[in-house]
């Protein structure tokens, strides 16, 4: 994470990110206690032979009833599994009294349950409605909460703490995604690009959760370095 000045955090952001490193952890330490990954725990009701490769998982996607936020998973074809990718997290945000849903990001795993790439698509992809990354930004990290037994209560907070740890690499993609939808003469969106079939991915970063995780407490130690606490 860069500390330059327009990359600061926002306190909410900083705020949420420090209250996600132990809920993640947490997740990912529990699950690691019974040889499980968060993809395992994510299909274990349903066997290898038991959903569509890329289809919608769950079918009818997981969509928290507060927040109105929502994600689906689709795997690529077993033959096709390799360490560098498995399949994609489809990330969302909307609100609660309009159909319309906005893609926030996608994760990309690999089959051993790792987060190794975000990415941005274009709207045709999961035909969302594009909003600006000024309006997804305002809203995040808090408009995306998941808190529901189905299809995996230990999933949707993993995917909630992720997202309030990336929030860095978010904002970069968001805008980098942006870019990529603005016209030579400043129009946003490109209709062109919006109807381009070629173009799936506008943005893309690889993911280090260890060094992730190591700047965020990094964070936490300057933070707590800080505070002046008064004689005893």
């Amino acid at each position: 994470m860069n500390d330059a000045p327009s990359h600061r955090l926002p306190e909410d952001w900083l705020d949420a990110g420090l209250a996600a490193i132990d809920e993640w952890g947490s997740i990912q330490a529990a699950l690691a206690a019974d040889n499980q990954t968060v993809l395992t725990e994510l299909f274990r009701d349903h066997p290898e032979d038991g959903f569509d490769y890329w289809a919608h998982f769950p079918p009818d996607d997981a969509r928290d009833p507060v927040s109105a936020a929502r994600f689906y998973y689709h795997a690529h074809e077993p033959a096709e599994w390799t360490l560098a990718e498995h399949g994609h997290f489809h990330l969302f945000i909307a609100d609660d009294d309009e159909p319309d849903f906005a893609h926030v990001v996608a994760v990309s795993m690999d089959s051993q349950g790792r987060a190794r790439r975000l990415f941005t698509t274009n709207a045709w992809v999961t035909g969302e409605t594009v909003r600006s990354a000024t309006e997804l930004l305002a809203r995040l990290p808090n408009a995306f909460e998941i808190n529901r037994s189905r299809p995996s209560w230990l999933v949707g907070r993993w995917l909630t703490a992720l997202v309030a740890l990336l929030m860095p690499q978010i904002r970069e993609l968001l805008e980098a995604r942006d870019r990529a939808l603005t016209t030579d003469a400043g129009e946003w969106p490109d209709p062109e690009v919006l109807a381009d079939r070629d173009r799936h991915v506008l943005s893309e970063c690889p993911l280090d959760m260890g060094a992730i995780r190591a700047e965020w407490s990094r964070r936490l130690e300057a933070m707590q370095s800080q505070l002046v606490f008064p004689p005893g």
